[in-house]
């Protein structure tokens, strides 16, 4: 069975560098392995996305039933959230701002809670991001590392790109839309990255079909609280 990848555009322009980085990264993918992978990509900026609410009540009851969370009929995120649920493995692709994910980016990604408290619904996905700057050292590296965090806090596995430099992921350089396309080595690190990606989740996969593996990792309320 082909593995899921599911690719994450957090830019919130059209025709962007970061899409183009993405979609440039399955493309090859699927050139290197031909009915390999199944892939989607979603554009956040294509949604509705409300910010978290901090009501605190999020995903799970205190007696341990799964809900949906409380703006599950006001935005697009349920989708975004289903969608990362049946992923083998993601891609996240993000321009940076101050050596920072896009606002896009950070907006969604704390909707993502919910998953975490349904006892980290996306544990052991492998992750990987990349980051498209204007600038060389213009905050690629800070822009990965943060984006990094919030998946280590749903149970996620992140990954570099592999190969023998294994660096922390793609480091795009690009100003205007289309540019991503003349930097060779942004682009070849983004398939290593989605290379990498698709190798440990098909590992992942195989092993827990062999085996029937399920995450014992279980959301605790109390745990490390006091």
């Amino acid at each position: 069975m082909p593995v899921r990848l599911l690719g994450l555009n957090c830019s919130p322009r059209d025709n962007s560098n970061s899409s183009i980085m993405l979609e440039t990264a399955f493309e090859k993918l699927d050139a290197v392995y031909p009915g390999a992978t199944e892939h989607e990509t979603i554009h956040l900026r294509d949604l509705h996305i409300e910010p978290c609410k901090a009501c605190n009540v999020c995903g799970k009851t205190k007696a341990g039933k799964y809900i949906p969370c409380v703006r599950v009929d006001e935005d697009d995120v349920q989708q975004v959230l289903d969608a990362m649920v049946a992923a083998d493995g993601i891609l996240v692709a993000t321009p940076v701002y101050f050596g920072l994910p896009s606002d896009l980016f950070v907006k969604f990604i704390m909707r993502t809670r919910p998953l975490r408290h349904q006892d980290f619904r996306l544990a052991n996905r492998p992750v990987g991001v990349l980051a498209t700057a204007g600038r060389r050292s213009g905050g690629a590296e800070t822009a990965i590392l943060a984006t990094w965090l919030p998946f280590v806090r749903n149970g996620c596995l992140v990954v570099g790109n592999g190969d023998a430099t294994c660096q922390f992921g793609a480091y795009g350089w690009a100003g205007g839309r289309g540019q991503i396309l003349t930097d060779e080595w942004g682009l070849e690190q983004a398939f290593q990255t989605a290379e990498r990606v698709y190798t440990l989740a098909k590992v992942i996969k195989a092993g827990a079909e062999a085996t029937g593996f399920v995450s014992p990792m279980k959301f605790s309320y109390t745990s490390g609280t006091r």
